[in-house]
């Protein structure tokens, strides 16, 4: 079994992206410098997919880091991945001099939506090919757009879902500068969502969603409807011309919504928004078909195929 993670940092409004991406770039050199390189994991967590063995790593870190063991609930090994993972992000903090972060459900469902993606779509990256840009999606929920001075995203895929990926975070990272560490321990974060999914080729799919609250327009949080949005096709042929008008309607939606088409395969999207106009005749001939995706702004999606 292996792993893969992979980190963005997105910083809202051009000021604070000015004054912000310089001081971020200024502290992933520092950890670099200081911090940020990889530390094997002993025991050996990805070959024995231990939970017991990856705490154990965590720890061992710790020590070479000069930084204090985990300390952990005695039913620590009883609660769900997603709040281990919680529980081991804010002890990177803590243990560190930095305030915890709060558990937010808003993110955690823009999480678990995007976790969704990545396994049942089989791409791995901050930009999806149904949603697009980490930029697109944040700015797609409502709670958090234009409420946020700092967002920023981690994915990883680790066959031990809870306590594997802060490894990966911590200690495998210096291939990324050290950007997902960079993230866990920004003293300017807040806010944090965490979703998880099983059924990889990793074992594992788990996406954690990280703001700041903009001071000008403070991040209010709340419970938004967790349902799976609807999409409907509409066909209008003009045969003389050999075109075909396609709209798209969608149902049950949140916030803002993005819908792409895609032509005889789901790699990439032909076109981006509700009407698209296609031509027939620069078409080889046979069978072909268009699928169509909705995706809101809590990352759920639906779809929906039109054999041509």
């Amino acid at each position: 079994m292996f792993s893969l993670c992979i980190v963005c940092l997105l910083v809202a409004g051009l000021l604070h992206m000015l004054r912000i991406h310089s001081t971020a770039t200024y502290k992933t050199a520092m950890l670099t410098a200081t911090s940020c390189q990889d530390i094997p994991a002993r025991p050996n967590y990805l070959v024995t997919e231990r939970a017991t063995d990856a705490i154990a790593a965590l720890n061992n870190a710790h020590h070479i880091e000069h930084i204090p063991t985990l300390n952990l609930p005695s039913k620590f090994y009883r609660l769900d991945p997603i709040q281990q993972q919680f529980l081991l992000l804010n002890q990177e903090r803590t243990l560190r001099g930095l305030a915890p972060l709060t558990l937010d459900a808003n993110l955690s469902q823009m999480a678990q939506g995007y976790s969704q993606q990545l396994r049942e779509l089989h791409f791995f990256s901050h930009s999806s090919p149904i949603a697009g840009t980490f930029n697109t999606r944040i700015n797609s929920n409502p709670l958090a757009f234009n409420h946020y001075s700092l967002a920023a995203e981690n994915i990883a895929g680790n066959p031990v879902a809870g306590i594997g990926p802060i490894y990966e975070y911590m200690y495998d990272d210096a291939a990324e500068a050290c950007g997902h560490r960079q993230n866990i321990l920004d003293p300017q974060l807040q806010f944090v969502g965490i979703g998880l999914v099983y059924g990889s080729e990793y074992g594992s799919i788990s996406a954690q969603e990280f703001l700041a609250s903009a001071p000008w327009n403070p991040y209010s949080s709340a419970q938004l409807a967790n349902s799976t949005p609807h999409i409907s096709i509409s066909v209008r042929e003009q045969r003389n011309r050999g075109l075909l008008f396609l709209q798209a309607y969608t149902v049950g939606t949140i916030g803002s919504i993005h819908i792409s088409w895609f032509l005889d395969n789901t790699n990439v999207p032909q076109h981006n928004g509700p009407v698209w106009s296609l031509n027939m005749l620069h078409l080889a001939s046979g069978e072909h078909f268009i699928r169509a995706y909705v995706v809101d702004g809590e990352q759920h999606y639906g779809m929906s195929d039109l054999d041509l």
